[in-house]
């Protein structure tokens, strides 16, 4: 009774499961969400497909790791903001899905390594200069002075960032196999989105969600700035002016180092894939019972079990060894006899 009732999926998840899965199926031509790509990363698809098929999970948001450029948001006085019209805080609130957090604009962003970079170029070979990509233009590496109200510049940061995922599970049951899988697998940051479901039972209680992260694979590093105009504001038909504060070599190292994190991020990836798969698959064969802790590797025996056995194998040495000693004895007596002939 206590397993089934751990394991009990509440109409209130299965409800959330079936409106999620329902936004996934929609063509990629017609699906958009919050991120700067709009949709389902292709390298993680896979995964959140597997994950979706068990039972008491489901994926409310991903990214299977990304290199990024992003220019932040202008920094507006606490006067300014209070005066802006309703009109205006509806444009900035359309911005923020496309433009990135804020009000700032995201300048490059790649899910996939970028191979042509961060190696040797070959003679023949002829690349886009990575200033020429990510939208900036080369500096002398000074950064600039505040402006004439006593701003900062607004500055340009070069990110790679590793998979996240949050998987909203039925009760904390179900989040236990996420969260020892995620840990196993090297999101060691990982852990419940909020404690809320702590407060109700389970079955009652909100669904838990499960963030599974790492971030000791993650890089950051400041590159550039956002040029203004006299006037504090940006050019409606134009671009801002990006300066780079580092070079191309800079550069190139940056993206080199984030080739190499995004193959240890794929590891990472499949092998939180095969341990929640593996851990799921095990507590479902479990139902029956009440299982505790992770799966039995092969060969495990029980500690009772284990217990009589070494204690029939001590019986068995100590009768053999008595039995040698007989032996041995008997030999040395028949000796004697032979002597004394």
């Amino acid at each position: 009774m206590e397993a089934s009732l751990k394991t009990m999926i509440p109409e209130v998840f299965e409800s959330r499961k079936r409106k999620i899965l329902a936004d996934l199926s929609i063509p990629d031509a017609e699906y958009t969400d919050l991120s700067p790509k709009g949709s389902v990363d292709e390298g993680i698809r896979i995964l959140i497909n597997d994950i979706n098929a068990l039972p008491g999970l489901v994926t409310t948001s991903s990214c299977a790791g990304r290199i990024s450029v992003f220019l932040e948001g202008r920094k507006k006085k606490q006067q300014q903001q209070q005066a802006v019209s309703d009109e205006q805080q509806q444009q900035q609130r359309q911005f923020v899905p496309s433009g990135g957090k804020g009000a700032g604009k995201w300048l490059y962003v790649s899910h996939e390594p970028l191979q042509e970079y961060g190696k040797e170029r070959e003679k023949e070979q002829e690349r886009q200069p990575l200033h020429e990509l990510f939208g900036m233009i080369p500096g002398d590496g000074r950064p600039p002075g505040l402006n004439k109200d006593g701003q900062a510049p607004r500055l340009v940061r070069f990110s790679f960032e590793p998979m996240i995922l949050h998987i909203m599970t039925a009760t904390l049951h179900h989040a236990h196999p996420v969260l020892s899988a995620a840990s196993t697998s090297g999101f060691r940051e990982s852990g419940l989105q909020s404690l809320r479901c702590l407060e109700a039972n389970d079955v009652e209680g909100p669904s838990p969600i499960v963030a599974v992260r790492s971030a000791g694979l993650s890089l950051e590093s400041v590159i550039g700035y956002c040029e203004e105009t006299d006037d504090g504001d940006d050019d409606d038909n134009g671009e801002p002016i990006i300066r780079s504060l580092v070079t191309e070599e800079f550069l190139e190292m940056l993206v080199a180092i984030s080739n190499e994190r995004f193959a240890v991020n794929s590891e990472r990836k499949e092998r939180f894939r095969a341990n929640l798969l593996g851990l799921c698959s095990a507590d479902h064969g479990h139902h029956g019972t009440k299982a505790k802790g992770k799966a039995k590797p092969p060969g495990w025996e029980d500690p009772e079990k284990r217990r009589e056995r070494m204690r029939a194998e001590g019986l068995l040495r100590k009768q053999l060894a008595q039995n040698q000693k007989k032996e041995v004895d008997v030999d040395l007596d028949l000796s004697g006899a032979s002597l004394g002939q």
